[in-house]
């Protein structure tokens, strides 16, 4: 499953997480591990973080995952975008935010949210 990986957008690194449509908490699981385990190796304080949740499903478990890799990933964070968001996926990330303390950026479409990034670099 090729749904995580750094691309470059205007000179800038930006690590893309593709959650749309996946349905199955497993699914989930590999995206966001996967991510982790990336953003982990990263320099504090230094990753863009693009994701796309487009008709994503959750359920509680995979909610206490995408928490649990939250928390780890947060000193890392540069700057976070999640384009997709609608419905219930509104009170997953306000859950999310709460719970780590991140602040994310709501955008749409993609190229919107990575314009939102590049901008963010020079902060």
């Amino acid at each position: 499953m090729d749904r995580v990986g750094w691309i470059g957008y205007k000179g800038k690194r930006i690590l893309s997480e593709d959650f749309s449509d996946l349905r199955k908490p497993e699914d989930i699981y590999e995206v966001t591990d996967t991510s982790t385990a990336l953003i982990c190796k990263e320099p504090e304080g230094s990753v863009l973080l693009l994701t796309d949740v487009t008709g994503a499903r959750y359920n509680p478990s995979v909610i206490k995952r995408l928490e649990e890799n939250s928390k780890l990933t947060t000193p890392y964070m540069k700057a976070y975008v999640i384009v997709g968001v609608k419905g219930l996926a509104l009170v997953v990330l306000e859950g999310l935010k709460v719970f780590t303390g991140l602040d994310v950026k709501l955008c749409d479409p993609l190229e919107e949210g990575k314009e939102w990034l590049v901008q963010q670099w020079r902060t």
